[in-house]
């Protein structure tokens, strides 16, 4: 087989990579992905109602990374789009009532809930100190309860974190590590978005599009629907391999436990609205944290980029414990797992005439989202090259710029 790289995904970290070794090396490339097409879980396609739809869940671009926006952006055309949530909260168990209020907590979420008389930072501050008074945890918290509950309190913490967090990861928060509620932004004023990045954007033509523009190069050839370990021996003459899928998976044979995942399951249901413009929720995303459902959220996918469609397209989003990987569950037992993985990756980085490097969330075992995927792999990039991993002509990262019209000939009916 004709190549000098191997790359096993095409999500943003094998696609980023792909694009890198094709403009700064003169390999010849094969992307690999075991599903019918590219992008990973942030492939979208237009439905048959006009309505463009995320296949694996809503992914929203933002970051601070300036190296990170000048590299994806030069991919297709993009579009600022600051992202809301709203959390349907039943403030009493015994009544069907309920009210939206804003996530992350801010101060419009404790007028709405809990008192309207806090209006600015003093006086978020002030009826935080009154809700955590009681509270006796102090850092280093043990598990996401005792975390979640010093910074909100106990009320804040029911009606938001702890039912969610055990439809979300099936494990109470008590059983999770402080990280996975520590990052959960707390807001001591007004603002209501959900991130706070200095780039938020999506791209027009969908990611998809993207993906479309960051595989199309004369030195990269894209083969779908193959598995990488059902074919491994076709690629047995390929020195430079850059693993992108579970890193469990990829040394399976030596007999060590598994690293556990969360998966996603989805229910679609598209609703006829008569007028292009009307919408059935207050936000495109409203999150279930209560039990009265067992989903997580529901996402609209109209209102992203307000498109314009006589029906509107409404998914739940349903965690489990089955299906393709999402989510790496972050606790001790895990940790502990991947550090021999770990090992393993670093003994296969070093065998002499081949060449393995793993990345990614799956490889990695690391929650990252877009930015950080892409700024992962421009950083890993840039740490080869210094180390003599990789011998470049032209190394330019920052500064791509795709001769490409994003085409969205992966348009679908569905």
């Amino acid at each position: 087989m004709n190549m000098d790289a191997l790359i096993v995904g095409a999500g943003f970290s094998g696609s980023v990579i792909a694009r890198l070794l094709a403009e700064n090396t003169k390999q010849k490339i094969i992307v690999i992905d075991s599903r019918d097409h590219i992008g990973g879980n942030c492939y979208d396609y237009v439905n048959k109602f006009g309505i463009r739809i995320s296949k694996y869940g809503a992914h929203l671009f933002h970051t601070t990374r300036q190296d990170v926006w000048n590299f994806i952006s030069a991919f297709g055309s993009w579009e600022p789009w600051e992202h809301r949530v709203l959390a349907k909260i039943y403030p009493r168990d015994d009544s069907d009532d309920f009210a939206y209020a804003p996530v992350p907590i801010c101060i419009q979420t404790i007028q709405k809930l809990y008192d309207s008389s806090v209006q600015n930072e003093e006086g978020m501050r002030r009826w935080l100190v009154e809700e955590t008074r009681s509270i006796k945890f102090q850092a280093p918290y043990k598990n996401s309860m005792e975390s979640a509950v010093a910074r909100f309190g106990h009320r804040i913490y029911n009606d938001f974190f702890h039912s969610y967090t055990l439809k979300q990861w099936d494990k109470s928060p008590e059983h999770l590590d402080a990280s996975v509620l520590e990052r959960i932004p707390l807001r001591y004023n007004m603002d209501d978005r959900y991130f706070t990045d200095p780039i938020q954007m999506l791209p027009s033509c969908g990611y998809t599009g993207v993906f479309q523009e960051l595989l199309n190069h004369p030195q990269i050839e894209v083969r779908l629907n193959t598995d990488y370990f059902q074919e491994r021996h076709c690629f047995n003459g390929v020195n430079f391999t850059v693993f992108t899928g579970p890193i469990d998976g990829y040394f399976a044979s030596r007999g060590l436990d598994r690293l556990e995942y969360r998966s996603l399951r989805f229910e679609e249901d598209t609703i006829e609205m008569g007028d292009k413009d009307t919408v059935m929720q207050p936000a495109s995303v409203v999150n279930e944290p209560s039990m009265r459902v067992p989903y997580t959220r529901t996402v609209e996918f109209k209102q992203f980029l307000n498109q314009r469609s006589t029906h509107t397209t409404l998914v739940r989003e349903y965690s489990s414990s089955h299906g393709d990987p999402y989510y790496p569950v972050p606790n001790e037992r895990n940790t502990k797992l991947y550090a021999t993985y770990q090992q393993l990756a670093e003994k296969e980085t070093e065998k002499e005439r081949r060449t393995v490097l793993f990345l990614g969330r799956l490889a990695n075992y690391k929650y990252l989202n877009m930015d950080q995927a892409i700024g992962n792999a421009l950083d890993h990039w840039q740490r080869w090259i210094k180390d003599g991993v990789i011998e470049t002509h032209d190394v330019n990262v920052g500064s791509t710029k795709s001769p490409f019209v994003a085409k969205d000939t992966y348009t679908q009916t569905h």
